[in-house]
Parts: structure tokens; sequence; C-alpha cells
């Protein structure tokens, strides 16, 4: 008999889940560790409507000692609703590495595949972090191919030197949202969403509750674009930490000895500060960067007045997540900021390759805080 085991991991699991993930960060020149404290379950709401979580269980100790995600959530597909996959969280204890685990949990999760719900998955990697982009991407049999599809740009933009993004006069009158805006706000969405590649499909129950994918989103956390009394625009400050966080777990070599110099370098720069190790990053995320026409002095104004109304607060810094071939990215561009790129794969097995081929080439989208 194997010394570990393989099933589906349930609500009981979950602080073993959490501690997991706390203790494996990702690799690179910044170790970068994610909380889901206090309950990994809670956190996942975010990550779509459907969410399993494949747990490896060492039977000498009846402990996870790993675990991957599998969720499925209806996103825009060429412009059309379609179910579409997110893999994410795969993690290993260091000392049940190179045991054999990966390719027994792709094993596991091909059986769960074929329950149908879904032939193409979206998965992202980080840039640096070269072991899981050899080892997944090898085409190892038993791991479905994964496609690249190009990158995603993050922009950690710091709130306390940001200047706003110039520009000519109001393109827009932007205020925030009201909890009676929901109906226009969804109408908005599935009008121009469906321009982007995997734009999620949101419902109402989606936004401002406990349960929904924007979990801990308020409706004042929103900014709305308006044009002609038209919705033409939406840009949110999205807050995680009452259940999501990054900490940094340290710096590799040159950088983590450099890192006060850099600080230095930063602050006048009026870049993010690297904070040391152990300690929390405060960020904000932002979320539904989204304009009718992909008009950049709309988004221009709606980026500046989010910057604008956050700066001062308990956040050290924005984050701003966009596909390279988003339209709106060059207006992020214009802020300072640091930069990081993560790689985006279709992975899939035989069943989904009609789907990904079939794909066009409409910019791309991920909501940053579901990654």
């Amino acid at each position: 008999m194997s010394r570990y085991r393989l099933d589906l991991a349930t609500s009981a699991d979950d602080g073993e889940l959490c501690a997991v993930l706390a203790a494996t960060p990702t690799p690179g020149a910044i170790a970068i560790g994610f909380r889901r404290d206090p309950s990994y379950f809670a956190a996942a709401v975010v990550d779509g409507r459907f969410r399993q979580v494949v747990a490896a269980r060492d039977r000498q100790t009846n402990r996870i000692v790993g675990f991957g995600s599998r969720s499925v959530a209806a996103r825009y597909v060429n412009g059309r609703p379609a179910e579409i996959g997110y893999l994410s969280s795969l993690r290993f204890l260091e000392a049940h590495r190179r045991v054999g685990l990966l390719a027994r949990g792709y094993a596991f999760l091909r059986t769960l595949h074929e329950d149908g719900r879904t032939p193409l998955y979206l998965t992202t990697i980080a840039g640096d972090n070269r072991t899981a982009l050899a080892v997944l991407t090898s085409g190892r049999a038993g791991l479905p191919k994964y496609h690249f599809a190009g990158r995603y740009r993050t922009a950690a933009i710091r709130l306390s030197r940001a200047r706003k993004a110039g520009g000519g006069g109001a393109a827009a009158e932007i205020r925030p949202a009201r909890v009676d805006d929901l109906p226009a706000l969804l109408d908005f969405l599935s009008r121009a969403g469906p321009r982007r590649q995997f734009f999620p499909c949101y419902e109402a129950g989606d936004f401002f509750s406990d349960q929904g994918a924007f979990r801990g989103l308020r409706a004042e956390d929103v900014l709305l674009a308006f044009r002609g009394g038209h919705l033409v625009g939406t840009l949110a400050g999205w807050d995680q930490h009452a259940f999501r966080r990054m900490v940094v777990h340290g710096y590799g070599g040159l950088l983590g000895r450099l890192r006060p110099l850099y600080n230095v370098w930063a602050q006048v720069r009026g870049l993010p500060r690297l904070p040391p190790p152990n300690e929390p990053v405060r960020y904000l995320l932002a979320a539904l960067p989204l304009v009718a026409g992909d008009d950049p002095i709309v988004f221009r104004e709606l980026l500046g007045a989010l910057v604008r109304r956050t700066r001062g607060g308990p956040w050290e810094c924005l984050l701003v997540g966009m596909h390279e071939s988003d339209p709106l990215l060059p207006v992020v561009r214009r802020y300072p900021a640091t930069w990081h790129t993560t790689n985006l794969y279709l992975a899939c097995w035989e069943d989904g390759e009609r789907l990904r081929r079939s794909l066009d080439d409409r910019p791309k989208y991920l909501e940053l805080g579901s990654l």
C-alpha cells in the first residue's frame, strides 16, 4: 500500500490546508507566501462557483502534505458563455516532493475531469518559478498539455506617492456605486465583458455578499463612470485582507542584502518598498477594470480617481493586473510601479483541443483578486 492517499478535502481539513499553504511560499527572487486564514474554503468562494480541492495525505501521520485546486465558472468564450476551469494552489511540503505525488495528483484530477463540467482550464505560473514551469509544461505522460497564452502583468503602484496620470478634461462623471446600481452594473458587464476572452459571467449574487465571487467588496468600493447618463466604465478597490493575504517569506541572494538600499531608491522613485521578511504586504487589489470601447481616457480617469480616494488609507500599494493584450494596459504604465509577470496557460487533455484552437484574438481577461 502506498504511503500516500489522494481524496477530496472537506471543510474539516480547513486548518491543514491553511497550514500547508502558509508553509509553501512561491520560489523566486522574492519568496511570497499566500494565506487564506481563518478558512481556506471560505476564501475559495472567489475562485468559482464549483470548487474541488485534491488533497494528498500521508498515511503515517494522517496529515495533508500537499494539495491542488480545481474550480469551474462561467466565462465568455468568443463572446458567448461557457464553463471554463481554473487550476490553482498546487502545493507540496518540501519533505514530500519528488515522490511521484504530482503524477498521482494529475491522474486523480483526470478522473475528476471526466465529470464533463469543462473541456478547458486556465492556469497561471509565476514567470520566475522555473521549477514549476519546467515540470508542468514538460508534456509528461498523464499531465494535460500546457499551451502558453501570453503574460499577465501586475503593477504595484505606491499609493502614498502615486501621481495622477495626466490627460485632458473630464471624459466621464465618476462616482462610487450604490447598492441600487447593481442592475445597471450587471447590464454593463454583460455588454462590455464579452469583448474580453474569459471574462467571468457575473450574477447578482456575486456582489455585496460574503458568499459571492467578490467577497468583501462593498458597493462604495466600486467606481462607476458615466457619460451622457450611461454607464461606460468600472474599476473597484478590493480589500481581501480579512480572508486572503500575501506575506514576504524572504529574498534571494543579492536582493536580500541590498533590500535597505533598494528601499531608499524606491522612496526617491515613488515605488513600493520591499517589506521585511514575515511582514504582510499591505495592498489593495484593482478589480473590474473595464471600459466601453476600451476608451483609454475614461480608464485613465477611473484609475486616477481610485488612486486619489485610497491614498492615505491602510494600504501601501495598489495592485493592477491585466493581460499583456489588454488595450487598457498602457494607461497603467503611466504610473511609476514595480511590475510582476505571470505566465498564462491553457491546460487541456484531448477533449479540450477543439475549443482551444477555436479561440479568437480578443484580449484575455483574468480577475486579479481571483487568482
